[in-house]
């Protein structure tokens, strides 16, 4: 017996281990996204609706296409239907399944699924979805795909599945127990998932107020005339990102490792956040210098005004603005204010054409922000502060996240 099989030598008695095709009929759909003018228009289930959802409704925003009515009438989906997710970049991925709760008459099962239909005498649509969440059941599927950069599931092998069959009623009765259950976990991850928000916001929170406005409740404020920034304490200093940093481009350094910058981390290096971290470089002749306390400036599309203050050596590409300090004073304090929520709005507002979570920011006029910085001592003082703080939240962060790992394991 195989392995993953050994769930089925110790059933309870009166239940079967049966292949799916005994029990359900089954199609993989080859119904594309190309419309056709002389098609009809239909909705389409596809891969993202059923990976990211257990259950398949009329809320979700499907596809809009065309198909035959052949196709309309061979790929409709009908309540308690599972599809599945058949093909994928990563075999661990397929087999996913999700059960239809809700359908209309132009609903379809898209390309890239597998639309199973349980024998209603014979088998629960809402036991079939759980025996499919199974691991050890899935594990059929992974065993059996095939492909090199992308794999998928022979359809003989799914009509193979071996399945745990007890009677239709304790069917039932399982899939209303594991309703509850689940509903109940995913109450409690929704939750976790509102303190996460909570807790970002309050960290946001305590950055901005430690850089704007001090650590002393009672101090003094005075009017900036600066629209972002109203009032400050009043021994605060105006000055121009101008006279902090100074545009430079050092190229070359092909030996260091290789710098990104991300809106929620700041300048971290490539490996930690980027997949394609291992590949070299095509032309490392064109990378810029990075040096700890340099200014990075993110200008690629998808994370346009992602800035930091960086703690590394290392380089960076073309498209990257780098600023060097004019100053030998510590820059983590900058780090801070030059991130704080009130900035975005600066930031936004400097935008030209860009997406509303997007924005762009051009060296000159970027250069002439006004801040106002507390004196050197007090700046430290405040970094401390925000270290101390943001370590606090993000210990709650962990625990949460942690909790929330548990519960949906």
């Amino acid at each position: 017996m195989s392995p993953w099989l050994a769930w089925s030598a110790d059933l309870p008695r009166g239940w079967q281990c049966v292949p799916l095709r005994a029990v359900a009929d089954y199609t993989v759909s080859n119904v594309d996204k190309i419309p056709a003018e002389d098609e009809l228009p239909v909705r389409l289930c596809n891969y993202t609706d059923v990976y990211n959802n257990e259950s398949i409704t009329l809320a979700l925003d499907f596809m809009r296409g065309t198909a035959t009515p052949a196709e309309i009438e061979k790929f409709h989906l009908q309540v308690d239907d599972v599809a599945i997710t058949k093909d994928s970049e990563s075999w661990d991925d397929i087999g996913v399944p999700a059960r239809v709760a809700e359908t209309a008459e132009d609903l379809l099962c898209g390309y890239h699924l597998a639309m199973l239909r349980p024998r209603a005498s014979r088998l629960d649509g809402r036991f079939l979805l759980r025996c499919l969440q199974a691991k050890t059941i899935r594990l059929h599927f992974e065993m059996a795909a095939n492909g090199v950069t992308r794999f998928g599931i022979p359809k003989d092998e799914i009509g193979k599945l071996p399945l745990p069959l007890p009677p239709l009623l304790q069917q039932q009765a399982i899939a209303n127990y594991l309703d509850r259950e689940t509903a109940r976990l995913d109450s409690l991850v929704a939750e976790k998932e509102r303190l996460l928000e909570l807790l970002a916001e309050k960290r946001r929170a305590l950055i901005t107020c430690a850089v704007t406005r001090g650590l002393n409740p009672a101090a003094q404020m005075m009017k900036t005339g600066v629209e972002w920034l109203p009032t400050v304490p009043q021994n605060w200093r105006p000055t121009k990102i101008s006279r902090l940093f100074r545009q430079t481009k050092r190229l070359g350094f092909p030996h260091l490792r290789v710098l990104s910058v991300y809106r929620e981390y700041g300048v971290i290096e490539r490996s930690t956040r980027d997949d394609n971290a291992n590949r070299v470089p095509d032309d490392l002749a064109i990378y810029q210098l990075v040096q700890p306390n340099d200014l990075v400036i993110n200008k690629m599309k998808a994370w346009q005004g992602s800035l930091g203050i960086s703690d590394l050596e290392g380089i960076t590409s073309a498209d990257y603005v780098v600023f060097s300090p004019s100053h030998q004073e510590d820059c983590r304090f900058l780090h801070f204010l030059l991130r704080n929520q009130l900035l975005t709005t600066v930031y936004l507002s400097m935008s030209n054409g860009i997406r509303t979570n997007q924005w762009r920011i051009e060296p000159d006029r970027f250069a002439s922000l006004n801040l106002f910085l507390p004196p050197p001592a007090e700046q430290r003082a405040i970094v401390a502060h925000i270290a101390a703080e943001t370590a606090k939240v993000d210990a709650l962060r962990k625990a949460a996240e942690y909790t929330m790992a548990l519960l949906k394991e």
